[in-house]
Protein backbone atom coordinates (compact mmCIF):
# COMPACT_ATOMS: atom_id res chain seq x y z
CA UNK A 1 0.00 0.00 0.00
CA UNK A 2 1.21 3.72 -0.98
CA UNK A 3 -0.14 5.63 1.82
CA UNK A 4 1.16 9.18 2.29
CA UNK A 5 0.86 10.20 5.67
CA UNK A 6 0.94 13.69 7.36
CA UNK A 7 3.84 15.13 8.12
CA UNK A 8 4.67 17.09 11.39
CA UNK A 9 7.54 19.82 11.52
CA UNK A 10 10.29 19.00 14.06
CA UNK A 11 9.00 21.76 16.20
CA UNK A 12 5.34 19.77 16.33
CA UNK A 13 7.06 16.22 17.05
CA UNK A 14 9.24 17.88 19.50
CA UNK A 15 6.42 19.44 21.71
CA UNK A 16 4.02 16.39 20.48
CA UNK A 17 6.65 14.11 22.68
CA UNK A 18 6.69 16.04 25.83
CA UNK A 19 3.79 14.72 28.16
CA UNK A 20 2.11 17.52 29.62
CA UNK A 21 1.88 17.46 33.48
CA UNK A 22 -2.28 17.12 34.34
CA UNK A 23 -4.68 14.47 33.49
CA UNK A 24 -4.03 12.99 30.23
CA UNK A 25 -6.41 11.04 27.83
CA UNK A 26 -4.64 7.63 27.45
CA UNK A 27 -5.99 4.04 25.40
CA UNK A 28 -3.89 1.24 26.17
CA UNK A 29 -3.46 -1.62 23.48
CA UNK A 30 -2.11 -4.65 25.20
CA UNK A 31 -2.05 -8.42 24.57
CA UNK A 32 -3.16 -8.94 27.90
CA UNK A 33 -3.37 -12.46 28.40
CA UNK A 34 0.07 -13.27 27.05
CA UNK A 35 2.25 -12.94 29.73
CA UNK A 36 2.24 -11.65 33.32
CA UNK A 37 3.64 -7.91 33.18
CA UNK A 38 -0.13 -6.53 30.91
CA UNK A 39 -1.97 -6.93 33.55
CA UNK A 40 0.13 -4.29 36.10
CA UNK A 41 0.02 -2.08 33.40
CA UNK A 42 -3.89 -1.65 32.81
CA UNK A 43 -4.73 -1.82 36.72
CA UNK A 44 -2.00 0.98 37.17
CA UNK A 45 -3.39 3.03 34.80
CA UNK A 46 -6.49 2.88 35.89
CA UNK A 47 -5.76 3.03 39.58
CA UNK A 48 -4.00 6.51 38.87
CA UNK A 49 -7.54 8.72 37.92
CA UNK A 50 -5.87 11.63 39.17
CA UNK A 51 -3.31 11.29 35.72
CA UNK A 52 -5.30 9.43 33.22
CA UNK A 53 -8.65 8.91 31.96
CA UNK A 54 -8.71 5.34 30.62
CA UNK A 55 -10.80 6.23 28.03
CA UNK A 56 -10.20 2.21 26.19
CA UNK A 57 -8.53 -0.70 26.45
CA UNK A 58 -7.67 -3.11 23.15
CA UNK A 59 -6.34 -6.56 22.99
CA UNK A 60 -3.90 -6.57 20.74
CA UNK A 61 -3.10 -10.20 18.55
CA UNK A 62 -0.16 -12.57 19.67
CA UNK A 63 1.31 -16.33 18.94
CA UNK A 64 4.53 -17.43 19.21
CA UNK A 65 5.19 -18.75 15.59
CA UNK A 66 7.50 -15.16 15.13
CA UNK A 67 10.23 -17.45 17.05
CA UNK A 68 10.40 -19.66 13.85
CA UNK A 69 11.98 -16.36 11.95
CA UNK A 70 15.22 -16.72 14.40
CA UNK A 71 16.57 -19.94 12.71
CA UNK A 72 19.31 -21.51 13.55
CA UNK A 73 19.21 -19.84 16.96
CA UNK A 74 18.45 -22.00 20.06
CA UNK A 75 15.67 -20.13 21.00
CA UNK A 76 12.31 -22.25 23.17
CA UNK A 77 10.16 -21.37 25.62
CA UNK A 78 9.81 -24.59 26.62
CA UNK A 79 11.44 -23.29 30.02
CA UNK A 80 9.99 -19.87 30.74
CA UNK A 81 6.94 -19.93 32.97
CA UNK A 82 4.32 -17.40 32.97
CA UNK A 83 3.57 -17.58 29.39
CA UNK A 84 -0.10 -18.81 27.50
CA UNK A 85 0.97 -20.18 24.07
CA UNK A 86 -0.66 -19.12 21.05
CA UNK A 87 -0.34 -20.74 17.47
CA UNK A 88 -2.43 -18.23 16.03
CA UNK A 89 -2.84 -14.52 16.76
CA UNK A 90 -6.71 -14.33 16.69
CA UNK A 91 -6.82 -16.81 19.38
CA UNK A 92 -4.71 -14.62 21.55
CA UNK A 93 -6.34 -11.57 20.60
CA UNK A 94 -9.56 -13.34 22.07
CA UNK A 95 -7.84 -14.70 25.06
CA UNK A 96 -6.44 -10.85 25.87
CA UNK A 97 -9.85 -9.80 25.18
CA UNK A 98 -11.26 -11.97 27.89
CA UNK A 99 -8.70 -11.12 30.57
CA UNK A 100 -9.34 -7.54 29.65
CA UNK A 101 -12.92 -7.74 31.30
CA UNK A 102 -11.72 -10.27 34.04
CA UNK A 103 -9.22 -7.33 35.20
CA UNK A 104 -12.50 -4.87 34.76
CA UNK A 105 -14.10 -6.81 37.43
CA UNK A 106 -11.28 -6.89 39.86
CA UNK A 107 -10.84 -3.34 39.67
CA UNK A 108 -14.88 -3.06 39.80
CA UNK A 109 -15.31 -0.72 37.15
CA UNK A 110 -17.48 -1.22 33.75
CA UNK A 111 -15.81 -2.52 30.76
CA UNK A 112 -18.81 -1.77 28.67
CA UNK A 113 -17.99 0.77 25.84
CA UNK A 114 -14.12 0.31 26.87
CA UNK A 115 -12.86 -2.78 26.21
CA UNK A 116 -12.42 -3.79 22.58
CA UNK A 117 -11.70 -6.82 20.74
CA UNK A 118 -8.18 -6.16 18.24
CA UNK A 119 -6.77 -7.51 15.09
CA UNK A 120 -7.40 -11.09 14.36
CA UNK A 121 -4.26 -10.69 11.59
CA UNK A 122 -1.10 -9.33 11.76
CA UNK A 123 -0.69 -6.79 8.84
CA UNK A 124 2.27 -9.23 8.22
CA UNK A 125 0.50 -11.74 7.33
CA UNK A 126 -2.39 -10.39 4.68
CA UNK A 127 -0.36 -7.45 3.09
CA UNK A 128 -3.02 -4.51 4.38
CA UNK A 129 -4.24 -3.05 7.78
CA UNK A 130 -6.64 -5.40 9.47
CA UNK A 131 -9.58 -3.87 10.37
CA UNK A 132 -10.98 -4.78 14.12
CA UNK A 133 -13.28 -2.92 16.65
CA UNK A 134 -9.79 -1.49 18.25
CA UNK A 135 -8.60 0.68 15.64
CA UNK A 136 -12.12 1.41 14.06
CA UNK A 137 -12.54 2.86 18.19
CA UNK A 138 -9.14 4.46 17.98
CA UNK A 139 -9.78 6.14 14.80
CA UNK A 140 -13.33 7.74 16.07
CA UNK A 141 -12.17 8.31 19.59
CA UNK A 142 -8.93 10.44 17.98
CA UNK A 143 -10.65 11.87 14.82
CA UNK A 144 -12.92 13.42 17.05
CA UNK A 145 -11.21 14.52 19.99
CA UNK A 146 -9.98 18.27 20.66
CA UNK A 147 -7.06 16.48 22.81
CA UNK A 148 -3.80 14.75 22.26
CA UNK A 149 -4.58 10.72 22.49
CA UNK A 150 -2.21 8.93 24.23
CA UNK A 151 -1.65 5.51 23.28
CA UNK A 152 0.19 3.00 25.39
CA UNK A 153 0.99 0.24 23.13
CA UNK A 154 2.28 -2.78 25.20
CA UNK A 155 2.33 -5.38 22.33
CA UNK A 156 2.76 -6.14 18.43
CA UNK A 157 1.32 -2.88 16.65
CA UNK A 158 -0.81 -3.93 14.87
CA UNK A 159 -4.33 -2.40 15.75
CA UNK A 160 -1.97 0.91 15.99
CA UNK A 161 -0.38 0.70 12.67
CA UNK A 162 -3.77 -1.10 11.21
CA UNK A 163 -5.66 2.57 12.42
CA UNK A 164 -2.76 4.71 10.87
CA UNK A 165 -2.63 3.04 7.85
CA UNK A 166 -6.81 2.82 7.77
CA UNK A 167 -6.64 6.89 8.76
CA UNK A 168 -2.89 8.54 7.79
CA UNK A 169 -4.76 11.90 9.98
CA UNK A 170 -4.42 9.72 13.44
CA UNK A 171 -0.56 10.85 13.35
CA UNK A 172 -1.93 14.53 14.20
CA UNK A 173 -3.71 13.39 16.75
CA UNK A 174 -2.17 10.54 18.72
CA UNK A 175 1.26 10.49 20.56
CA UNK A 176 2.03 6.43 20.94
CA UNK A 177 4.39 5.30 23.64
CA UNK A 178 5.53 1.55 22.50
CA UNK A 179 7.26 -1.25 24.39
CA UNK A 180 9.05 -3.01 21.95
CA UNK A 181 12.68 -3.60 20.17
CA UNK A 182 16.01 -3.25 21.96
CA UNK A 183 17.87 -0.12 22.02
CA UNK A 184 19.66 1.42 19.38
CA UNK A 185 23.06 0.73 20.12
CA UNK A 186 22.11 -3.43 19.33
CA UNK A 187 22.84 -4.47 15.55
CA UNK A 188 19.52 -5.55 15.93
CA UNK A 189 15.79 -5.38 17.44
CA UNK A 190 14.89 -8.61 17.74
CA UNK A 191 12.17 -8.51 20.35
CA UNK A 192 8.47 -10.75 20.34
CA UNK A 193 6.33 -7.28 19.85
CA UNK A 194 8.40 -5.84 17.52
CA UNK A 195 8.93 -9.48 15.17
CA UNK A 196 5.09 -10.53 15.54
CA UNK A 197 4.40 -8.38 12.64
CA UNK A 198 7.40 -6.67 11.21
CA UNK A 199 5.51 -4.09 8.76
CA UNK A 200 3.09 -2.88 11.80
CA UNK A 201 6.76 -2.10 13.34
CA UNK A 202 7.28 -0.43 10.30
CA UNK A 203 4.50 1.69 10.75
CA UNK A 204 5.27 3.16 13.78
CA UNK A 205 8.86 3.93 12.62
CA UNK A 206 8.49 5.07 8.90
CA UNK A 207 5.06 6.86 9.52
CA UNK A 208 6.13 9.59 11.62
CA UNK A 209 3.34 9.40 14.09
CA UNK A 210 4.78 11.39 17.24
CA UNK A 211 6.56 7.76 18.95
CA UNK A 212 8.02 7.05 22.03
CA UNK A 213 10.09 3.76 22.00
CA UNK A 214 10.83 1.82 24.98
CA UNK A 215 13.72 -1.00 24.60
CA UNK A 216 13.45 -3.67 26.32
CA UNK A 217 16.78 -4.95 27.08
CA UNK A 218 18.70 -2.71 29.78
CA UNK A 219 15.77 -0.33 29.96
CA UNK A 220 12.67 -2.05 30.19
CA UNK A 221 14.59 -5.38 32.46
CA UNK A 222 15.60 -3.10 35.11
CA UNK A 223 11.90 -3.90 36.10
CA UNK A 224 12.13 -6.87 38.06
CA UNK A 225 9.56 -7.80 40.94
CA UNK A 226 10.71 -10.23 43.66
CA UNK A 227 8.68 -13.02 45.20
CA UNK A 228 9.29 -11.35 48.74
CA UNK A 229 8.30 -7.85 47.71
CA UNK A 230 5.48 -9.56 46.17
CA UNK A 231 4.56 -11.35 49.44
CA UNK A 232 5.02 -8.54 51.94
CA UNK A 233 3.72 -5.82 49.70
CA UNK A 234 0.83 -7.20 47.62
CA UNK A 235 -0.69 -10.37 48.77
CA UNK A 236 -3.81 -9.70 51.11
CA UNK A 237 -3.87 -5.79 50.11
CA UNK A 238 -6.96 -5.81 47.49
CA UNK A 239 -8.49 -7.99 45.04
CA UNK A 240 -6.57 -6.94 42.01
CA UNK A 241 -3.26 -7.26 43.97
CA UNK A 242 -4.29 -10.59 45.06
CA UNK A 243 -4.75 -11.57 41.75
CA UNK A 244 -1.16 -9.99 40.36
CA UNK A 245 0.54 -11.82 42.89
CA UNK A 246 -0.72 -15.46 42.16
CA UNK A 247 -0.37 -14.67 38.37
CA UNK A 248 3.69 -13.69 39.24
CA UNK A 249 3.81 -16.11 41.85
CA UNK A 250 2.80 -18.69 39.38
CA UNK A 251 5.59 -17.52 37.04
CA UNK A 252 8.55 -17.78 39.32
CA UNK A 253 10.95 -20.30 39.90
CA UNK A 254 14.11 -20.70 42.09
CA UNK A 255 15.47 -24.04 39.72
CA UNK A 256 19.07 -22.40 39.08
CA UNK A 257 18.84 -24.59 35.53
CA UNK A 258 15.08 -23.12 34.48
CA UNK A 259 17.54 -19.55 35.03
CA UNK A 260 20.24 -20.67 33.31
CA UNK A 261 18.39 -21.51 30.43
CA UNK A 262 16.58 -18.43 30.44
CA UNK A 263 19.98 -16.74 30.14
CA UNK A 264 21.04 -18.66 27.39
CA UNK A 265 17.57 -18.08 25.22
CA UNK A 266 18.61 -14.35 25.87
CA UNK A 267 21.86 -14.02 24.66
CA UNK A 268 20.73 -16.07 21.04
CA UNK A 269 17.87 -13.92 20.53
CA UNK A 270 17.32 -10.65 22.80
CA UNK A 271 20.93 -10.40 23.53
CA UNK A 272 22.43 -11.24 20.39
CA UNK A 273 25.52 -9.37 19.61
CA UNK A 274 26.06 -8.77 23.29
CA UNK A 275 28.19 -11.53 24.04
CA UNK A 276 31.04 -13.20 21.89
CA UNK A 277 31.79 -16.37 23.96
CA UNK A 278 29.86 -18.98 22.99
CA UNK A 279 27.61 -21.49 25.00
CA UNK A 280 30.32 -24.10 25.39
CA UNK A 281 32.45 -21.73 27.31
CA UNK A 282 30.20 -20.46 29.32
CA UNK A 283 28.44 -23.88 30.54
CA UNK A 284 31.36 -24.16 32.25
CA UNK A 285 30.76 -22.15 34.62
CA UNK A 286 27.67 -23.68 36.71
CA UNK A 287 24.89 -21.81 37.95
CA UNK A 288 23.87 -23.58 41.62
CA UNK A 289 21.61 -21.21 42.81
CA UNK A 290 19.17 -17.61 41.75
CA UNK A 291 17.17 -14.86 43.09
CA UNK A 292 14.06 -15.54 41.41
CA UNK A 293 12.25 -11.92 39.60
CA UNK A 294 10.12 -11.47 36.81
CA UNK A 295 10.51 -8.32 34.78
CA UNK A 296 7.39 -6.49 34.50
CA UNK A 297 8.22 -5.01 31.25
CA UNK A 298 4.86 -3.17 30.10
CA UNK A 299 4.19 -0.97 33.09
CA UNK A 300 7.78 1.06 31.71
CA UNK A 301 4.91 2.96 29.12
CA UNK A 302 2.52 3.69 32.23
CA UNK A 303 5.75 5.34 34.28
CA UNK A 304 6.90 7.12 31.19
CA UNK A 305 3.47 8.86 30.77
CA UNK A 306 2.85 9.34 34.51
CA UNK A 307 6.01 10.97 35.43
CA UNK A 308 8.87 11.24 32.91
CA UNK A 309 11.52 12.12 35.09
CA UNK A 310 11.31 7.85 35.94
CA UNK A 311 11.91 7.20 32.14
CA UNK A 312 15.22 9.63 30.88
CA UNK A 313 14.75 9.76 27.46
CA UNK A 314 16.67 11.31 24.39
CA UNK A 315 15.18 12.36 20.95
CA UNK A 316 16.77 10.39 18.61
CA UNK A 317 16.51 9.59 14.15
CA UNK A 318 13.52 6.89 13.18
CA UNK A 319 15.24 4.26 13.03
CA UNK A 320 14.67 1.57 9.66
CA UNK A 321 13.61 -1.73 10.93
CA UNK A 322 14.45 -4.69 8.71
CA UNK A 323 13.29 -8.02 7.49
CA UNK A 324 16.11 -9.82 9.16
CA UNK A 325 15.13 -7.90 12.39
CA UNK A 326 18.49 -5.54 12.19
CA UNK A 327 18.47 -1.92 12.46
CA UNK A 328 19.20 -0.69 9.34
CA UNK A 329 21.72 2.28 8.50
CA UNK A 330 21.22 5.38 10.32
CA UNK A 331 19.46 7.97 8.05
CA UNK A 332 19.48 11.54 9.19
CA UNK A 333 16.92 12.71 7.16
CA UNK A 334 14.07 10.42 8.89
CA UNK A 335 12.08 12.39 12.04
CA UNK A 336 12.72 12.22 15.31
CA UNK A 337 11.21 10.23 18.11
CA UNK A 338 11.78 10.10 21.38
CA UNK A 339 13.70 6.86 22.91
CA UNK A 340 14.08 6.07 26.65
CA UNK A 341 17.34 4.87 28.06
CA UNK A 342 16.49 3.89 31.77
CA UNK A 343 13.87 3.08 34.22
CA UNK A 344 13.97 4.01 37.60
CA UNK A 345 13.18 0.92 38.99
CA UNK A 346 12.37 2.07 42.72
CA UNK A 347 10.24 5.41 41.94
CA UNK A 348 8.08 3.16 39.74
CA UNK A 349 7.49 0.04 41.91
CA UNK A 350 6.65 2.54 44.52
CA UNK A 351 4.39 4.49 43.04
CA UNK A 352 2.30 1.44 41.20
CA UNK A 353 2.27 -1.03 44.52
CA UNK A 354 0.89 2.09 46.44
CA UNK A 355 -2.12 2.60 43.66
CA UNK A 356 -2.90 -1.54 43.36
CA UNK A 357 -2.86 -1.95 47.27
CA UNK A 358 -4.88 1.72 48.36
Amino acid sequence: MNIVFPKLSAEELKKKLDVPAGKIHLIIDTDAKNEVDDQFAVSWAIRSPERFQVDAVYAAPFSHDCFKKLAGQSMSLDDVGGITYSDHPGDGMEASYQELLKLYGLLGVDPEGHVFRGSKDYISDIGGPVESEAARDLIARAMNSDETIYVAVIGAPTNIASALLMEPELVKKIVVVWLGAQPLNFVHGIEFNAMQDVKATRVLFDSGVPLVLIPCMNVASMLTLTKPEVEQLLIGKSSISDYLSKIVLEALSDDAAAATAMLAMLRHSYLAGQEDRDDGYLFQFPTNFTAPSRIIWDISTIAFLKNPGWTPSKLETSPVFMDNLMWGPKDESRHKIRVVNFCSRDNIFGDMIACLTK
